[in-house]
């Protein structure tokens, strides 16, 4: 079965529990050593526990990376520059330097330890084969491509002292 994992996630996001498919796919993230525990590092406005997107300079940017715990290996995990169809396919949105990136810190204790799951929306292969056919034809993309241009990313995070776990901490249409 082909889930939606875009390249950056293979190998990271470990699908979890029934109900995945070519259009969703929801999994936990765990580094290749094996670890499961992330410091968490974002750009974005804090509203209420949640991350949205912010103005940067003359755009807008919501970006988040982790660092592995055990390892210390960086993923990034969004850049709505880079990920979703805005971000794939229209180029929308600006990314940010990670010295612009800030350490979340879990809302009840303070921790800034946590587990990470995501969720994958995405239209399927057909649909950006579809969409986007003058540009696979030109060579410009790549059906293989399909697993980037997602419609809908929602991250949820466990913080690791408390338990306390933030579902839908990013929640975000991208297309």
């Amino acid at each position: 079965m082909n889930l939606p994992i875009p390249h950056h996630l293979k190998g990271i996001l470990l699908p979890v529990g029934e109900g995945n498919s070519e259009f969703r796919v929801h999994g936990s993230i765990s580094c290749e050593c094996g670890c499961t525990v992330f410091s968490v590092f974002a750009f974005g406005k804090t509203e209420e526990a949640n991350l949205i997107v912010e103005q940067y300079e003359d755009d807008y940017s919501l970006v988040v990376k982790v660092k592995c715990v055990s390892c210390g290996k960086s993923h990034l995990l969004f850049d709505m520059s880079k990920h979703g169809w805005n971000g794939f396919v229209c180029h929308d949105g600006v990314s940010v330097p990670d010295e612009k990136l800030e350490t979340w810190k879990c809302q009840e204790c303070g921790s800034d330890t946590h587990h990470v799951a995501i969720t994958i929306d995405s239209q399927g292969r057909a649909d950006y084969i579809s969409e986007l056919e003058a540009e696979i034809t030109s060579g410009e993309s790549s059906k293989d491509d399909w697993t980037e241009a997602f419609e809908w990313i929602s991250m949820e995070l466990t913080c690791t002292n408390c338990k306390t776990c933030t579902e839908r901490w990013v929640d975000l249409e991208t297309m």
